[in-house]
């Protein structure tokens, strides 16, 4: 029988801590190669949020297919610690954040390159249906292969965006992130501004935070020589979100490219369209009509924040039940059975028990939106 989880592969060194895990260098048993382990620990997570989040990289990064992302290999539950892991495909090369840290600032046919590559990534995300945006795009994100190729990673912050609303949660590096991320707004403008920023700090040697500003704009006309790639950059840092490129392609024009010829064909494979991604503000329409939570929503307050309470407290314990409890539960019954027998069965009915489970969590986390202290009445009642 092969071997599953922990025991198909060897965890090596740590590669990076995050704010949502933490990344090893690790083998894979079967197939002999290096991969990329993130690790995130339920024990340490403040709120459910985090593991939301893990849960949506593994699916994402599962539907994605495109030379600039890290391949999705596996993922899987630790019954004894609690731990998730999500397994993806090594990138060797050299992170672009080490020529900011170094401050070897690049020449202009390097960055154009770089940018071009870049907005191919980007143009694979956002022409997903749903888009899919990074919202974490920075210097330390891409890794340049030795052949110069460069690959976009990190996908802990993604968000697959149905709706241009506010209210999500603020999700960024400060002198990369756009203005309209600091109040939770998020579309593919967002991470058009903080491709812009990441090439200018790679331009100037200078991280994003430290690059000279007039107001909300950041002024490249006193780091950067004019030039055609300057005038683009201005266009992708512009402050108001309208007044950029809305698309990759339009960004390409900018540059005199073709979009057509530079952007290669479009995979039809789409981003899972999963309930709880659309947004982290939920709003009523994430609980079906006629659903029984729909009028404990709707309680006025001080109801709503003993509602709030008991649908948080809920939602850590289907969280708990999923990750640990059921896997427990499933690894005893396989103990008991003999060798190979309903093992498919089994499978099975482990599978439907987490979709009841994560169906049950996620009407609960949208009880808890709909009722939390900080939401106002008017956003309550829809308006």
């Amino acid at each position: 029988m092969e071997a599953t989880g922990l025991a198909r592969y060897q965890i090596m060194e740590s590669l990076g801590q995050g704010s949502q895990g933490q990344t090893f260098r690790g083998i894979d048993r079967a197939s002999g190669d290096e991969v990329a382990i993130k690790v995130l620990r339920i024990a340490g997570l403040e709120s459910w949020k985090g593991f939301d989040l893990f849960e949506r990289e593994c699916d994402v990064l599962a539907a994605l297919d495109h030379p600039g992302i890290p391949r999705y290999i596996d993922r899987f539950t630790s019954e004894q610690s609690g731990e998730l892991f999500l397994v993806r495909e090594m990138i060797e090369g050299e992170s672009l954040r080490r020529y900011v840290e170094t401050r070897r600032p690049l020449d202009e046919a390097t960055l154009v390159d770089l940018l071009r590559q870049a907005l191919a990534i980007l143009d694979y995300l956002h022409s997903r249906v749903p888009p899919v945006i990074h919202r974490d795009i920075k210097p330390g994100n891409f890794i340049r292969r030795a052949d110069g190729r460069l690959v976009l990673i990190d996908f802990g912050g993604v968000r697959i965006s149905l709706s241009p609303e506010g209210g999500s949660t603020m999700i960024g590096t400060y002198g990369y992130m756009a203005p309209e991320q600091l109040h939770g707004e998020v579309t593919p403008a967002t991470d058009i501004f903080a491709l812009g920023a990441t090439i200018a700090a790679l331009a100037t040697g200078r991280e994003g935070d430290k690059l000279p500003r007039k107001g909300l704009r950041i002024d490249l006309s006193e780091v950067m020589r004019p030039s055609r790639l300057r005038d683009v950059l201005g266009h992708m840092l512009a402050p108001e979100p309208g007044e950029r490129p809305p698309s990759a392609a339009d960004v390409l024009t900018l540059l005199g490219d073709d979009p057509q010829r530079a952007m290669p064909p479009r995979s039809p494979r789409a981003a899972p369209p999963r309930a709880e991604a659309r947004d982290e503000a939920v709003d009523e329409h994430a609980l079906a009509v006629g659903d029984p939570l729909q009028t404990l929503a709707r309680v006025p307050r001080p109801l709503s924040i003993i509602v709030w309470l008991f649908a948080a407290l809920v939602t850590g314990v289907l969280v708990l039940v999923e990750v640990a409890l059921l896997p427990a539960a499933f690894a005893i019954f396989r103990a008991l059975k003999r060798e190979g027998e309903g093992e498919e069965r089994l499978a099975e009915q482990q599978r439907e028990a987490i979709k009841a489970l994560r169906e049950g969590r996620r009407s609960f986390q949208a009880l808890a939106a709909s009722t939390r202290p900080t939401t106002d009445d008017d956003d309550r009642r829809g308006g």
